[in-house]
C-alpha cells in the first residue's frame, strides 16, 4: 500500500512539472502589460547614460541595477533594442530556476523528496505580480529567499555561522535596494538572531549581529560609492525628496489610512464570504464525527484546508463555469491563509523558533514594508506572502503529521489554483480578465518582439512604435507622455523624463526636473492620447501641461490615432 502512495505521489508531482513547464513557455511568451514595460524601461536609462537620483526620479530606481547589467550584456551583442522584453523574461526565468534549486536542497535537509519537491513547484509558481521579469517584485523574492536560506542554515563550525550571517547581511541589502521598505527587515532580523539562538551567550550573539550588519554596511557603502561618483553628496540629499514627489506614490497620513481603511474592509468583506462556507463544514465535520464516535480532530486545521480548498478550486473552476477571472483574483486567500499561520506558529513558537521567526515573523514585518512604501492595497500585495505560505504548510506538515495524506493532497491543489493563475490566466493591463484560449498574434518589431499579445494591442503597439521611430532622428531627445513605457525604447534618439513609471502623474515634479536640467528639454514630445483625452484642460490647469504649451508648437501638433505628436518651436 506505501509503494502504491509513493507511485501515485510520484504520477502527481510529474504531472506539476509538467504543467509548470507550460505555465512558464506561457510566462515567457504571452501577454504584456504596462507594468513590464516599467520594468524594462527603467534600467534602459541607466543604460543611456542617466544616472541614479540625478537624471532618475523613479520610486523604484534601486531595483534597476541587475536588469541594467543584462541589458547591457544583450546590448553590446546586439545593438538593438528589439525582443529586449523577451530576453529579460529568459534570464529572469533562468534566475527563478535557480532559485527554486536552493528551495529544494534547502527543504530536502528536513523532508522526504516529494514533500520538497511539492514545495520547490509552490515556490517556482507564486509570482508576486503575475509576471516573470527583473523588477522589483521578483528581485524582492529572490532576495528574502536568500535571506531565509542564510539565517535557517544549519549550524556548522563558528567561522562557518559569521560567514552566513554577513551574506545574510548582503541578501538584505540587495532586498532593500529590490524594494526599500524592506529596511524594516533590519531590526527585525536583529532580533531573530537573538530570540533563535537561546543557547548562545550575550556575547556570540553580539558578534553575529554585527557580522549581520557589516554584511548590510559594506553593501550600503559601495552603493553610495557608485551613486556619489556621478553626482556630489548635497544633490544626492537634495535628490532624494524628489523621488517622493510622484504623484501616484504621494499621499498625505490621513488620506493613506483612509485608503487603508478602505482596503481593509473591502478584505474584511471577501474573506467573510469566502470564509462562511468551508467554516460550516468544517464544523458539520465536527458533529458527524461526534456522532460516529470518531475522533474529531482539529477544527482549525479542517476549516483552514477546506478554505484552501474552496478558493483552488474557484480559481481552476471559476473561468471554465463562466466566471471571468484574472490572475489577481481571490488574492484575500493568501491573506486568511497567512494569518492562520502566524496563528499555528505562534502555538509553536517555543518548540521550533526558526521555523516560527525567520520566514513567518520576517515575512510578516517584509509585508507591512510593502504596504507602507507601496500605493497599492493589501489585496494586490497578497501574492507577496508566498515564502510565508511555503514555511506554513511546513509548519502544520510538522504540526499534523498524522494528516500527512491529507495536507498533501490540499498542498497539490494550491499548487494546481497557482498554475491557472500563471498558465491559463493572462495578466493584462488594468488587471482584467484575460485568458490562453484568446487569440493573440507575435509581435515582430520592436523591445516587444516575439511576444504574443491580443491582436488590437499588437496593432497599436506596432502603429506606434513606427510613429516613434518615423518622428525621432538620432540628435533629438524624446519625450513620451503615457502609460507604456516600453516605447520609449522605440526611439532613435535618447529619451527624458523625471520618471518612466507606468502611472505618470504629471505634477510640478516634471516642471521641476526640466527647470533644475534645461539641456534635458526634449525636441520630440509624443503623447498618448489614453493618457490625456482632455487634451485642452491639460494644457490649460495641468502645471507640466501648461510649461509644454508655453515652450512648444502645439498649433502644428500632428496627430495619429492614438498619439500627439509635438515638436519645440523654432527659434526665429
Amino acid at each position: 500500500m506505501q509503494f502504491e502512495d509513493k507511485k501515485i505521489k510520484n504520477g502527481i508531482l510529474w504531472i506539476l512539472i509538467l504543467l509548470s513547464v507550460v505555465a512558464a513557455a506561457n510566462q515567457l511568451l504571452i501577454g504584456f502589460d504596462i507594468d513590464e514595460g516599467y520594468a524594462v524601461s527603467m534600467p534602459f536609462r541607466l543604460l543611456q547614460g542617466d544616472h541614479l537620483f540625478a537624471d532618475m526620479w523613479e520610486v523604484h530606481q534601486t531595483s534597476a541595477l541587475l536588469p541594467t547589467a543584462f541589458l547591457w550584456l544583450f546590448y553590446q551583442v546586439t545593438g538593438s533594442t528589439a525582443y529586449m522584453v523577451l530576453y529579460l523574461r529568459i534570464v529572469a526565468t533562468l534566475l527563478h530556476l535557480g532559485m527554486t534549486v536552493l528551495v529544494y536542497r534547502r527543504t530536502r535537509k528536513y523532508l522526504a523528496a516529494d514533500w520538497s519537491l511539492l514545495f520547490a513547484l509552490l515556490y517556482l509558481n507564486l509570482l508576486p505580480k503575475w509576471i516573470i521579469s527583473l523588477d522589483f517584485s521578483m528581485q524582492q523574492v529572490w532576495g528574502l529567499t536568500l535571506l531565509f536560506t542564510c539565517l535557517l542554515e544549519e549550524r556548522g563550525t563558528e567561522k562557518k555561522q559569521l560567514w552566513l550571517d554577513f551574506l545574510a547581511g548582503l541578501s538584505l541589502a540587495f532586498t532593500v535596494l529590490a524594494y526599500p521598505g524592506m529596511v524594516l527587515l533590519y531590526p527585525a532580523v536583529l532580533l531573530t538572531i537573538c530570540m533563535c539562538n537561546k543557547e548562545l551567550t550575550g556575547k556570540e550573539k553580539f558578534r553575529k549581529c554585527l557580522f549581520f550588519t557589516a554584511g548590510c554596511a559594506i553593501s550600503a557603502v559601495v552603493f553610495l560609492i557608485y551613486v556619489l561618483l556621478f553626482m556630489p553628496v548635497s544633490d544626492f540629499l537634495s535628490g532624494i525628496p524628489k523621488v517622493f514627489m510622484d504623484g501616484t506614490h504621494q499621499f498625505t497620513m490621513q488620506t493613506k489610512l483612509l485608503l487603508y481603511g478602505q482596503q481593509w474592509l473591502n478584505v474584511a468583506k471577501q474573506l467573510l464570504i469566502l470564509s462562511v462556507p468551508p467554516l460550516l463544514a468544517a464544523l458539520a465535520l465536527q458533529i458527524w464525527k461526534q456522532k460516529q464516535k470518531k475522533e474529531k480532530g482539529s477544527l482549525f486545521l479542517a476549516f483552514l484546508l477546506l478554505f484552501v480548498a474552496e478558493t483552488s478550486l474557484l480559481m481552476i473552476l471559476g473561468n471554465l463555469v463562466g466566471i471571468q477571472m484574472g490572475p489577481f483574483h481571490f488574492q484575500v486567500r493568501y491573506l486568511l491563509f497567512f494569518l492562520c499561520i502566524c496563528i499555528a506558529g505562534w502555538n509553536v513558537r517555543n518548540t521550533d523558533r526558526s521555523l516560527f521567526y525567520v520566514p513567518i515573523f520576517l515575512m510578516l514585518i517584509a509585508f507591512v514594508g510593502i504596504l507602507v512604501f507601496s500605493n497599492v492595497g493589501p489585496d494586490s500585495s497578497s501574492s507577496y506572502l508566498g515564502l510565508g505560505i511555503l514555511a506554513g504548510f511546513a509548519l502544520l506538515l510538522k504540526k499534523y503529521p498524522q494528516k500527512e495524506q491529507l495536507l498533501f493532497a490540499t498542498t497539490v491543489l494550491f499548487v494546481l489554483s497557482l498554475l491557472f493563475c500563471k498558465g491559463y490566466y493572462v495578466r493584462i493591463t488594468e488587471y482584467g480578465p484575460s485568458t490562453v484560449r484568446q487569440q493573440r498574434v507575435q509581435v515582430t518589431e520592436g523591445a516587444l518582439a516575439g511576444i504574443y499579445v491580443l491582436p488590437e494591442e499588437a496593432a497599436q503597439y506596432t502603429q506606434e512604435h513606427e510613429t516613434v521611430q518615423r518622428v525621432t532622428q538620432p540628435d533629438d531627445k524624446l519625450l513620451f507622455l503615457g502609460t507604456d513605457g516600453i516605447l520609449n525604447l522605440s526611439a532613435n534618439c535618447p529619451f527624458v523624463s523625471p520618471s518612466t513609471i507606468s502611472t505618470p502623474a504629471f505634477n510640478e515634479q516634471w516642471v521641476e526636473y526640466f527647470t533644475l536640467y534645461p539641456e534635458k528639454e526634449p525636441t520630440v514630445i509624443v503623447l498618448a492620447k489614453n493618457t490625456i483625452d482632455n487634451r485642452e484642460k491639460f494644457f490649460a490647469q495641468n502645471p507640466f501641461g501648461k510649461w509644454i504649451a508655453a515652450k512648444y508648437d502645439r498649433l502644428h501638433m500632428e496627430e495619429t490615432e492614438s498619439l500627439c505628436i509635438i515638436k519645440k518651436e523654432k527659434s526665429e
